[in-house]
Parts: structure tokens; C-alpha cells; sequence
């Protein structure tokens, strides 16, 4: 991987933007909200916007399958810097209201639509099977990384300049990025998966390329991991402010703690996996995110307390979420940017209806009833990856 040095480089740097993107929306979502003259309910529509437009990766998969991953990447950093700029515009004619954020939210969606599952397909054509838990989870990284910068900067800078600053920021990398991935060069094929036998066996496959049910049960277990990492961090920044009182900038340090369990999640998914057997590795990290789940409620009282519960949910989350992608990765090999991006698509999908969901789950239950809806789609996604892991070892 020596020679992958600069291009893995120049992909994390852009990675983090987009991610950052994303990350720091929500814990400021009030903010953000109270910003637009919306409720939170509205705002929150606009994150599912964001994950609708991400329904659109396919093409973009489909796309770098056929003219190459770097213009792909490329276009998916010009949307960011595009979406972000359309929302960090000071109080002027394009001052942003509910027509100019929703299209900045369209924007910012098809960023990450476009850039991840190319990416991703960049990275594991350069990679070897065996090792490619480990360069896909160094990548993940990036995931933490927006959180343990971004939302603290960003928090420091809402509170200094205002909510629309952090999207100036992000606005300006943006184009940095860009001109990092334009000097890319493809990377070289590397070889797929043994075909049987070996420490890392494929995946069944019983029909052609991904349309089987083997592909179709993997794809329902990653997403179902991030839905319901998705549906209780949708109301995250509402729960720490109703029930701590925490003022904005102290609520963006405060995700510091997670962050750092989010990064050490993808470090040992990185370092583990291609040897303990990456179906393995993630049915455990399945059982342990449930469990998670279940005792968040239980455990939530003092601050310092509620941040250790909160630690040990987003670790045993992101370690199934990064453990997962290695098997997506080896679905398909011959249409690998179309599954990486279809199962971008499918996440998106779930977000985008868990954007309607959780609000109202946290309404009516609070948050027994959000962690128990989360908890079960854990079990779910435990449940088919159970099954899979039967018919295949």
C-alpha cells in the first residue's frame, strides 16, 4: 500500500469534508433550524431531503464503472462546495430561506451520493481482499474524524460568527479538495476474493452479479446498522439540550467523547477484521450494538454518565457500520461501483425516512422508545447476517 500513500491521502482530506458535512448538522439541527425561521420538525425534512438525494448514488456508481472513479469524486466535491456555499450566503437576496436551503440540502447530498461510492470502489479495486478491511477502515476513520473536528469547530464558530459560518468553511475546503482529486491517477485492479476456501471466503452468490439474495440480505444489514445509528443521533442535539441545558458550544465539545469512540471503533475494525474473519467480526459487533441500545435508557442520568452510555453505543455502531463494508466490497467485483453505490442508496433511503420518523418517536416516546426502535433493527440486521453466515461457512 506504500505506493497508495498520496492518492489515500488526498481521499481522506476530501472524505472528511464530506462527512463533516453531514456530522455537523445535526447536533446544531435546533440551531440550524431556529436560523432558517423553521421548526425543528421542518428542519429535519431537510435532512431527509439530504438523504433522498443520496437515493441517486446508482447512477453515479454506475457512472464511475464506466468513465473512472476520479471524475466522480470530483463532481461529488464541487456539489459540496456548491450546497455549502448556498447556505453560508450573509444577509443579502439569496439570504438563505426554505427554497435556497433545500436546494443547498439537494446539493449536499448528492456530494456524498457521488463521492462515497466511488471511493469506496477506488480504494478496493487498489486493494487486495485480504487487506482491504483494513484501507476501508482507515478510510472510515474520516466518519470520527468530522465529528472530533468538525462539530467542535463548527460549534465554536456558530457560537462566534453565527450558524451559517461552519458552511463558508466547508464552501472554501471544498474547492481545496477538489483540486487534490483532480491529480488522482486510477488506480491499478487488484485481485478479488478467493473463490473458495481460504480465511476470507465470498459470499455466496446464486444468481448474476448483485442481483441475488445473498447480495440483497448483506446490503439489508448495513443498512439497517446505520439507520439505527441515525435514528437516535436525529434527535440527539434535542435530547442534550432538553434534558442538560447545554449551551452550543459546550454541546459541540461535548461530542468530542463520541468522536473518539467512533475513531477507536474504526481503528479496531481496521485492525481486526482481515484476521478474525470479517462475518465474524460483525455479527459481534451486531450483538453488542443491540445490547448497547437496550441499556442507553438505563443508564441516562448524569452527564458524565449519559456520555459513557452514548461512548459505548456509537463504538459498537461504527464497528459494525466499518466491518461491514469489506463484504459489500466483494458482492459484485465486476460492477463493484454500482453496489458500492447502491448500498450508499439504500442507507440513504433509510435516513431519509427515519428524518420522519424520529422526531415523532422522540415525541411520543422519548428516548426509551427511540433506542428500542434502533435496538431492533440491530437484532434484524443480526438476524440476517446470522442466516447468510449458515449457508455460506
Amino acid at each position: 500500500m506504500r505506493q497508495l500513500r498520496r492518492p489515500l491521502a488526498a481521499i481522506l482530506f476530501a472524505r472528511l469534508l464530506i462527512n463533516a458535512q453531514f456530522r455537523i448538522v445535526y447536533p446544531f439541527l435546533p440551531i440550524i433550524a431556529r436560523g432558517l425561521g423553521l421548526p425543528l420538525e421542518t428542519a429535519s425534512l431537510l435532512v431527509g431531503v439530504r438523504s433522498a438525494a443520496g437515493m441517486t448514488s446508482p447512477f453515479y456508481g454506475w457512472l464511475s464503472d464506466r468513465i473512472g472513479r476520479r471524475g466522480v469524486m470530483l463532481g461529488g466535491l464541487l456539489a459540496l462546495a456548491g450546497g455549502a456555499f448556498l447556505l453560508a450566503q450573509p444577509a443579502t437576496a439569496f439570504r438563505p430561506g426554505l427554497v435556497i436551503a433545500l436546494a443547498a440540502f439537494v446539493l449536499l447530498g448528492l456530494s456524498k451520493a457521488a463521492f462515497d461510492p466511488a471511493m469506496q470502489a477506488y480504494v478496493s479495486d487498489a486493494v487486495r481482499y485480504e487487506r482491504r478491511g483494513r484501507a476501508l477502515g482507515i478510510m472510515e476513520l474520516t466518519w470520527a474524524g468530522a465529528w472530533l473536528l468538525g462539530v467542535p469547530l463548527a460549534g465554536l464558530l456558530i457560537a462566534r460568527f453565527g450558524w451559517q459560518s461552519p458552511f463558508a468553511v466547508l464552501a472554501a475546503l471544498g474547492v481545496a479538495g477538489s483540486a487534490l482529486i483532480w491529480r488522482l491517477r486510477p488506480a491499478p485492479l487488484a485481485a478479488a476474493a478467493p473463490a473458495s476456501g481460504g480465511r476470507f471466503p465470498q459470499l455466496p452468490r446464486d444468481a448474476p452479479g448483485w442481483r441475488n439474495r445473498s447480495t440483497v440480505a448483506m446490503l439489508a444489514v448495513s443498512v439497517l446498522v446505520v439507520t439505527a445509528n441515525e435514528n437516535l443521533f436525529m434527535v440527539y442535539g434535542a435530547w442534550f439540550e432538553s434534558q442538560f441545558g447545554l449551551p452550543v458550544a459546550t454541546l459541540g465539545l461535548a461530542s468530542i467523547v463520541i468522536a473518539v469512540a467512533e475513531l477507536a471503533a474504526a481503528a479496531t475494525s481496521a485492525g481486526i477484521v482481515d484476521r478474525v474473519g470479517k462475518r465474524r467480526a460483525l455479527l459481534v459487533g451486531l450483538a453488542l450494538n443491540a445490547l448497547a441500545y437496550l441499556l442507553l435508557p438505563r443508564l441516562a442520568g448524569a452527564l458524565g454518565v449519559t456520555l459513557a452510555a452514548l461512548v459505548i453505543v456509537a463504538l459498537t455502531s461504527e464497528f459494525a457500520i466499518v466491518s461491514a463494508l469489506p463484504l459489500v466490497s466483494e458482492l459484485a467485483p465486476e460492477s463493484r461501483g454500482t453496489v458500492m453505490a447502491l448500498n450508499a442508496a439504500l442507507m440513504s433511503a433509510g435516513v431519509m425516512i427515519v428524518s420522519v420518523i424520529a422526531p415523532r418517536l422522540w415525541s411520543s416516546g422519548g428516548l426509551a422508545l427511540t433506542t428500542a426502535v434502533s435496538a431492533g433493527m440491530v437484532v434484524g440486521a443480526a438476524v440476517l447476517l446470522w442466516l447468510g453466515r449458515s449457508r455460506s461457512e
